[in-house]
């Protein structure tokens, strides 16, 4: 028997979704999490959940959202921080639902349901030799609202299409019953609720352990003087960029400091700052300053102490103020993220201990983290064999320094020359170079 996560017993987890659903997972676990404190947050439409983001997670370690329709419409209109998850309506939500159909008695024959994924319904319907012989099926979808959903059914059930609908959406199912439909609501299971809570526990402990350190990130603001239109503009779009920087500020409950007239220094946490959601919000503010030709160089730092932290931010920041359209870094240890959010984002390490390694890069003639960002390269994009453009591309640095990379490998006997190519029949044809590494 699987041994289940035991949560400690200060957590405290939001329960976001319609009245009907809520009910349902509350007394599954309290039944099987006694130790853990739960809130309920009722919103019965989907297109209301973000109205209670910002109370549910200053309130709460996790929020556990009644399906994705609830998860999805609140991660539209509010950005989710903490540990999150949702419960699928899966095989057993589609059974439970059957279980009551054939409970009563009505014709069930041909049929719309929504929500639950096309391969989980054909599975369910040959394994158990569910009688349909008609069925609708609208499977979720981010871009379609609850609406829509709600008026599908309807046009199915006036025109005589089917005997009756099956919703895993409380505010469709409360709608087709109000018209007088004949509708049967899909809700969790138990088993469902059970190992979805495990989940979203481990997850929670899991995020704590990772949120211990204190992460620093400098930005640094600049712009293209030879495409500059005039001070006013400058000035005005500065203004903004300020106003869009305070926002991600607050998002990372951070605190701001401005350190000289184009620089800031950001003070958080780990979890917070290094959370997918914050990131991606951060490489889109530095898309709206390229669009706005004002180019942001920014690093983050993680570290034990504050000055652990700036040091590796400062290592980051240089990294991105080495591409031409500026960029995102992440330094933790000897460890090295970036670009962040950027095609060409590597993982690699500043400092090397692997004796394998140090050797290599010895008899090469390059430094060993040199050597570990290439192979780097090569794990990421399947390919060993460039020329100088393309290992200049990938490691964002000058096409002559690529070049005398590559020899240096060639030379070494980590390398061999496969082949010339000269594309456009024009200039010095290039060498292709195929690292073993």
């Amino acid at each position: 028997m699987p041994q289940r996560f035991a949560p400690s017993m200060s957590e405290t987890i939001a329960l976001i979704g319609p009245s009907d659903s809520v009910g349902v997972i509350r007394e599954c676990v309290t039944r099987f999490f006694p130790n853990l404190t739960f809130r309920a947050y009722i919103r019965e439409h989907t297109n209301d959940t973000h109205e209670i983001l910002e109370q549910s997670q200053s309130e709460c370690d996790g929020l556990l959202f009644a399906g994705i329709g609830v998860q999805e419409a609140a991660k539209a209109k509010g950005v989710v921080t903490k540990p999150h998850t949702q419960l699928e309506r899966g095989a057993y939500s589609l059974l439970h639902a059957f279980a009551a159909i054939q409970r009563s008695g009505v014709p069930h024959s041909r049929i719309s349901i929504d929500v639950i994924t096309d391969p989980v319904l054909n599975e369910v319907i040959r394994e158990y030799s569910l009688p349909f012989a008609k069925v609708y099926s609208m499977p979720f979808a981010v871009q379609l609202r609850e609406e829509e959903y709600l008026q599908r059914h309807l046009e199915l059930l006036n025109s005589g299409k089917v005997d009756l609908a099956i919703s895993g959406f409380g505010g469709v199912y409360r709608q087709l019953r109000m018209a007088d439909h004949t509708a049967f609501r899909m809700l969790p299971s138990s088993l469902q609720i059970r190992e979805t809570m495990d989940r979203l526990l481990a997850d929670i402990a899991t995020r704590g352990l990772r949120s211990a350190g204190i992460a620093i990130q400098i930005v640094r603001l600049h712009r293209n003087e030879e495409l500059s239109a005039n001070q006013y503009d400058q000035m005005k779009d500065e203004g903004r960029f300020f106003l869009e920087l305070l926002e991600y500020v607050r998002a990372i409950q951070g605190s701001l400091f401005n350190f000289g007239k184009h620089e800031y220094v950001i003070f958080s946490t780990r979890g917070v700052i290094e959370s997918p959601v914050h990131l991606e919000m951060f490489t889109r503010l530095i898309q709206w300053g390229r669009s706005n030709n004002l180019l942001l160089s920014s690093g983050i730092g993680i570290g034990a102490t504050a000055f652990e932290a700036e040091k590796s931010a400062r290592l980051a920041l240089s990294h991105g103020r080495k591409l031409p359209q500026g960029g995102l870094y992440l330094v933790q240890g000897d460890h090295i993220r970036g670009p962040l959010g950027e095609q060409g984002e590597l993982n690699y390490r500043t400092r090397i201990e692997d004796t394998t390694l140090l050797r290599m890069a010895e008899e090469i003639g390059i430094s060993a983290s040199y050597v570990d960002r290439i192979r780097a390269v090569i794990d990421k994009t399947g390919k060993n064999t460039f020329d100088a453009n393309d290992l200049a591309a990938c490691l964002g640095i000058g096409e002559r320094s690529a070049r005398r990379v590559l020899k240096k490998f060639v030379d070494s006997g980590y390398a061999t020359l496969v082949g010339k190519e000269n594309a456009h029949q024009v200039g010095r044809p290039k060498n292709l170079v195929k690292i073993s590494i």
